[in-house]
């Protein structure tokens, strides 16, 4: 498949789209580790020193950030445009994109106030 002009308002829509509902996949695998490790009787989001938990948790959300940040922008620039016959992709981008990126970054701050490293 080849790579579609991205000058296009229409593709930019379509972009924004698919990338919004791909940046959901890891948003919820950064939010699954987050609720696994989480200890009710501590309060605390509990991992170990050795673990691959933060390599895991980390990447899902910064991989998020990007798609939904990426998805965010391109719904953004192409929402309004006369010629853009896909104006639904675009505001469903745009919304679903600022969303997921809002909760990537509340994931992000729970965890550094909550966090509790084992050894």
């Amino acid at each position: 498949m080849a790579f579609r002009n991205l000058r296009r308002h229409d593709v930019q829509a379509s972009y924004s789209l698919l990338l919004a509902v791909a940046s959901i996949i890891p948003c919820l695998a950064g939010a699954y580790l987050c609720v696994r490790n989480y200890q009710d009787e501590l309060g605390r989001i509990v991992y170990g020193a050795e673990g691959r938990f933060i390599p895991a948790f980390l990447g899902s959300l910064l991989a998020a950030m990007l798609l939904s940040s990426v998805a965010f922008s391109l719904g953004w620039n192409s929402a309004g445009q006369r010629r853009n016959d896909k104006s639904r992709h675009s505001w469903i981008g745009f919304f679903v994109g600022g969303a997921i990126l809002t909760c990537s970054f509340i994931l992000v701050i729970a965890f550094v106030m909550l966090r509790l490293q084992t050894d």
